[in-house]
Formats: C-alpha cells, sequence, structure tokens
C-alpha cells in the first residue's frame, strides 16, 4: 500500500537525494549554489552511504528527527507545567499534527532544523547553556530562519534576565550569545552570497497580506486539519486556551510566546521591507510552537478536551498517510523503462513544473526543454549541468517522449512533430510525439 512513507519522492525530494548522492566536495558545492546551510546535506550524505538512498531510506531520517521535535515539546511542557498529562499530549499533538505530518516525511531539511530548533527553545528555557549553545548553532546551520528564533530568545533574556548596571558580568551573562556568534562566523559570508542571490533573481515568493499571516497561524493553532473539521478543532483549542492556570505559567508562558512567534513578526517585516521570505513550510518551529502553547498550563477538567484533540488529530493524519498525493513518479519512471526504444529522446515540459530530478532519481534522461531561455532561480538549479537543459530539440529522434503534469494539449513544440499517443498517472503523464 502507498503511504507518505513509500510513495514516489517528488521534485524537491529528488533534488536533495541526487545532491547527497555525490560525492562530499560535490556536494557541499551544490550547497554552495543553493539556498540553504549546509547541515541537512552533510547529514543526508552520512545517512544515505548508511542506510542507502531509498524512499524509505531518506525519509526515514525525517521521520526520526520529527518524533525527536515532539519529544521535545513533551519536554518543555513537562518542565514548565509538571504535567505529565499535558507534555504527553504535547508530543503526541506535535508528532500527530496534520500540517506536520508531511514534513516527517518528506526528504528535506524541514524535519531537522524543527528538531533543532524545538531543541534550543528548550535548553534556553532551561537555562542549560552548552546545550544551548550546541543545538542553536546546529540550528543555524540547517536553515536561516533559525536566526529569526535566536533573536526572540535574545530579545527576552535582554528584556527579563540581563543586568545591566553590572557591566563587569556583561561577559558572564553573554557568553553563550557571544559563542553562538563566532561559531556562525564561517557561515556569514555564503549566507550573504545566497541571500543576494535570491533577491536579485526574481524569487517566486511574494510579500505576504494580512489574510495569508493570520491564514497561516490558524492553520498552526488548528494542526491544518481539513475545512470540515476546522470549527471544531477551533472550539476545542480555543477552550484549552481559555482553561489555563495562567497564574502558574503566565510569564513561562508568555516567553514560549516571544520565542516561538518572533520568526513570523521577522519574516513579515523582512518580507515587505527587503524581499519576501514568508512560507509556512520554513516555520514548522513556530507549529509545534503552538502545540505546546496550547497544552501548557491546561487545568485537570480541560484533560478531556486535549484528549478529544488527539483523537481528531490521529484520526485527520493517519487519513493523510494512507492516502498520499504526489504524483506517482516511480510508476511513470517504470513504463518509460519498459517502453523506451533505441532513439529516443525524452524532455521535461516546464510548464507549471517539470520533473527533471524525478527523473534523474529514477534513472530517466530528459533534460527540460527551455525554448525561451535560461530558467529562473529555484530548487534544482543549483545542481543543475549544461546537460540539464535544452533549446532545440534533435531531428534525429526516432520518437520523443514528453514528460509533463500540465495539460497535453497545452504542449507546444516546434513544426515537424505530431502527437503519437499518451500514457497518463494521475496528472503526470508521457505524451509521444513523433516526426510529420
Amino acid at each position: 500500500m502507498e503511504t507518505l512513507l513509500t510513495e514516489s519522492l517528488w521534485g524537491d525530494e529528488s533534488f536533495s537525494a541526487m545532491a547527497v548522492k555525490l560525492p562530499f566536495g560535490e556536494t557541499m558545492g551544490v550547497v554552495m549554489r543553493d539556498t540553504a546551510p549546509p547541515l541537512f546535506y552533510f547529514v543526508g550524505w552520512i545517512w544515505g552511504r548508511v542506510f542507502g538512498f531509498s524512499e524509505v531510506a531518506l525519509r526515514s531520517s525525517s521521520l526520526l528527527l520529527m518524533i525527536g521535535a515532539a519529544v521535545f515539546a513533551y519536554a518543555i511542557v513537562k518542565r514548565i507545567g509538571k504535567d505529565r498529562f499535558a507534555a504527553i499530549g504535547a508530543g503526541f499533538l506535535s508528532l500527530l499534527s496534520p500540517f506536520l505530518v508531511p514534513f516527517a516525511f518528506e526528504f528535506r531539511m524541514y524535519a531537522l532544523f524543527a528538531f533543532l530548533v524545538v531543541g534550543s527553545v528548550y535548553f534556553f528555557i532551561a537555562r542549560k547553556w552548552r546545550s544551548y549553545v550546541v543545538f542553536t548553532v546546529a540550528a543555524l546551520y540547517s536553515h536561516h530562519y533559525a536566526l529569526f528564533t535566536v533573536f526572540g530568545q535574545f530579545v527576552w533574556f535582554l528584556v527579563t534576565e540581563f543586568h545591566w548596571k553590572s557591566w563587569r558580568t556583561f561577559p558572564r551573562q553573554l557568553w553563550p550569545f557571544v559563542l553562538i556568534g563566532a561559531l556562525y562566523i564561517p557561515w556569514l559570508y555564503p549566507f550573504y552570497l545566497q541571500i543576494a542571490r535570491v533577491k536579485g533573481a526574481g524569487f517566486w515568493l511574494q510579500a505576504p497580506g494580512v489574510w495569508e499571516i493570520l491564514g497561516t497561524l490558524g492553520r498552526f493553532a488548528t494542526g491544518g486539519v481539513p475545512a470540515g473539521f476546522v470549527l471544531p478543532t477551533a472550539f476545542l483549542v480555543g477552550g484549552l486556551l481559555l482553561g489555563k492556570d495562567w497564574k502558574r505559567i503566565g510569564k513561562r508562558w508568555l516567553e514560549l510566546f516571544v520565542i516561538f512567534l518572533m520568526p513570523v513578526a521577522v519574516a513579515v517585516g523582512i518580507s515587505h521591507v527587503l524581499t519576501p521570505i514568508f512560507y509556512d513550510r520554513y516555520l514548522l518551529s513556530v507549529a509545534i510552537g503552538t502545540v505546546i502553547l496550547t497544552t501548557l498550563g491546561i487545568r485537570g477538567r480541560f484533560r478531556a478536551g486535549l484528549f478529544m484533540l488527539l483523537v481528531l488529530y490521529g484520526y485527520v493524519s493517519f487519513t493523510l498517510f494512507t492516502h498520499p498525493t504526489k504524483r506517482p513518479f516511480r510508476e511513470l519512471a517504470a513504463y518509460v523503462h519498459s517502453e523506451q526504444l533505441e532513439g529516443d529522446f525524452f524532455i521535461n515540459y516546464n510548464g507549471r513544473a517539470h520533473h527533471l530530478w524525478e527523473s534523474k532519481y529514477y534513472g530517466i534522461s530528459a533534460p527540460i526543454y527551455t525554448p525561451a531561455g535560461p530558467l529562473p532561480l529555484y530548487v534544482g538549479t543549483a545542481q543543475m549541468t549544461a546537460e540539464d537543459t535544452v533549446a532545440k530539440l534533435p531531428e534525429q529522434a526516432l520518437r520523443l517522449g514528453v514528460i509533463t503534469s500540465d495539460p497535453a494539449e497545452t504542449i507546444v513544440l516546434p513544426g515537424g512533430f505530431r502527437r503519437a499517443g499518451i500514457k497518463e498517472f494521475g496528472e503526470l503523464k508521457v505524451v509521444w510525439f513523433s516526426h510529420l
């Protein structure tokens, strides 16, 4: 049975899988041309050589990391709230959130990022500074958005704990943040190059409006459940937020609120002032943070609401897990390998999306057809070579196979080709052309 664990890799996952298959130096070269820090690729490079590069092997790393993030959610609620039931609820809600579940089965940096950021928050609120430094530096090397969480932690520390009058104690008070900054210095120049590349390349994100921001926060608060479950979920979440022992956990709850929500505020500000960067999948730590904020400090009589929310999340997430939605590229590749004849030529038709990296991962040579010129910057261009695009179609090809997820009738090719057949795999398809 196809599940989120076993379904075909999609484009970004395939890009990551092909990157970590390369020799180590070449993998790091891809990172330098990409838009993300290197830690995910470093971990993935080792993981793939230990456990293999199959869909299940690669995605298992993300699943383990999301389980780790859920454990940290449990630990935060347990440490502050001293309530094992609420802590267990926080852990399972983090693991079963319908918004978060897909990322537990996606070979990208988001699960690693969520694990490290929530770990950083735990060690910050526990004031375990050595572990805090380790997790925070690792988080910074996993995703740029970790900077915003560190900013929230630093602001909270300065406002509530820093002793401004004792200037002689400044080094002793600030050493964790100074050490984090020093360890991040080696990445500052590559970070600058990546930001400049994104800003100057017409990146596809847009600055968010008020409704998009509120909608994103609403999805986090309700776990991203389908529309038919939003109202009962909102009712349960609202009850848990109202039914807290605010006298006992008020200040610590506010501390977590500032730290977890700071990335939203900073991302919105940067998107409107500098360049658009706001995107919900970059905010997985915020989604886990909303679970922690919801469950922390609930009174005993509200435990039934937490249990009902767990059941609801579990039901929706089980349905998601057993009804995957990624395009079945593995099936398409099996068809191509069985039908391919000597002299056939395949291309990826770049309409709404191309499927170059799925093609490469599943063993099909099919460059992107780019008659209009070079591609814009997005995930994938960092690893492309000259052979991965083609501006003119070969005249000597026996048959031309066009891989696309666009409607077949929208495919526009130069004169000399006529459509000779089509094989569909849901939205994904191979459209065959032959010479007139």
